[in-house]
């Protein structure tokens, strides 16, 4: 069987008549706690995840790009043109095009260049694929035509601009930090201009599995942009503060104890969320320090409780394909582990921390109800994107 670089090789060549020069890989991203907190500068813990992306590319000498990538529409982009186009919001194309605009706003070059893609992200597996394509674009364009200059964190910027601007989905930056550092980080957007990234080890004796329920958890912006709204609007109408960071917790517990005219109880407790997610990702940071696995796995708990009772974002139709759905099984066999939902929620996915004397009945329940191409194992990511040249440089 065929390597994902030797894969993608052969099939640029195939494709395009012709041989790549450069090969890429990007994993997507790992929520491990910190659900719906980055929107309002609260902090969270991030990993990149084994599943990725892996492209093989050319330098071309117009100004055209094109990729395929297997299973989705082709891609012909001329960087001659960069306005945003509502028609293209959650392409592809428009995330190319968004990457390239930000990068002449940033004073970089691009230019064009062909591409073919493979992913190992199994559908709705909800590790932000398009916050792995956009840095996967930016780092190809990076190292085209930039000579490999832009930080971690620029790319990580670049990408998150063509994801709010260009794609048309609003989010924080977890996701892109998340795929482009690699590895497991905290995260703290006090600073959204300089936000804290802190390296972390994981080496607890738990295994992660992601779990995919069965409905699509596309078409649900709407309901992700709610929690922001609601978080957002208990900030100004309870507090007059522009965002819940503002609000110290003493602060917090004293003013929503009162009603307010116009602020419901559902408001209140995803902003309640949002206040006590915060001390759950600096409980689970610091048992990752000292590699405390009960630690970890008791935040890991409260946060997936506060995510189905608080945020309400764990069904958004038929409980049968819904996330809700899959806690309560995984619950039924994880004593001693843990789950909570991974990501925007609604429907997608879920993530299971599992240990090893668990992980046979987990996976038997699991994958009868979802069946075994829905529970997937997947491993941390250690680096972010990363390049290898495929030609030798002459002398």
């Amino acid at each position: 069987m065929l390597t994902p670089q030797e894969k993608t090789i052969q099939e640029f060549n195939r494709i395009f008549e012709n041989d790549s020069t450069h090969y890429f890989e990007i994993g997507g991203r790992l929520e491990l706690i910190g659900n719906h907190t980055d929107h309002n500068r609260g902090k969270c813990l991030v990993a990149g995840c084994s599943l990725g992306l892996f492209a093989s590319v050319k330098k071309s000498a117009d100004n055209i790009v094109h990729i395929v990538a297997n299973g989705f529409d082709e891609i012909y982009l001329d960087l001659d043109s960069l306005n945003g186009r509502a028609e293209e919001f959650f392409t592809s194309k428009a995330i190319v095009r968004g990457v390239a605009a930000k990068l002449v706003l940033s004073k970089f070059k691009i230019g064009g260049f062909d591409a073919y893609i493979e992913s190992t992200i199994f559908s709705g597996a909800g590790i932000s694929s398009s916050a792995a394509f956009e840095v996967l674009i930016a780092r190809i364009f990076d190292v085209l035509y930039n000579d490999g200059k832009l930080t971690k964190m620029q790319l990580a910027e670049i990408a998150h601009y063509s994801e709010t601007e260009y794609f048309g989905k609003p989010c924080g930056l977890l996701d892109q930090i998340g795929v482009a550092f690699g590895g497991v980080n905290y995260l703290d957007f006090e600073d959204l201009v300089n936000p804290r990234v802190e390296s972390l080890d994981y080496k607890l004796p738990i295994s992660i599995y992601l779990v995919h329920t069965g409905a699509s958890h596309a078409n649900l912006t709407h309901l992700y942009s709610s929690i922001k709204d609601d978080m957002l609007f208990v900030a100004k109408r309870v507090f007059d503060k522009k965002d819940l960071r503002a609000v110290s917790k003493d602060d917090f517990f004293k003013g929503i104890a009162y009603p307010t005219d116009g602020v419901s109880e559902q408001q209140k407790l995803r902003a309640q969320h949002y206040i006590d997610e915060n001390d759950r990702v600096d409980a689970a940071r610091e048992a990752l320090t000292k590699h405390d696995a009960v630690g970890f796995l008791n935040a890991i708990r409260q946060s997936g409780f506060s995510s189905s009772a608080f945020l309400k974002n764990t069904m958004a139709g038929d409980y049968n394909t819904s996330p809700q759905r899959g806690l309560d099984l995984a619950n039924t066999v994880l004593k001693d582990g843990a789950c909570r939902i991974h990501g925007g929620g609604f429907a997608g996915t879920i993530i299971c921390f599992v240990k090893d004397c668990e992980e046979e009945p987990f996976l038997r329940v699991m994958t009868d109800a979802f069946g075994e191409d829905h529970v997937v194992k997947v491993g941390i990511r250690e680096s972010g994107v990363t390049h290898l040249c495929l030609t030798t440089p002459s002398k």
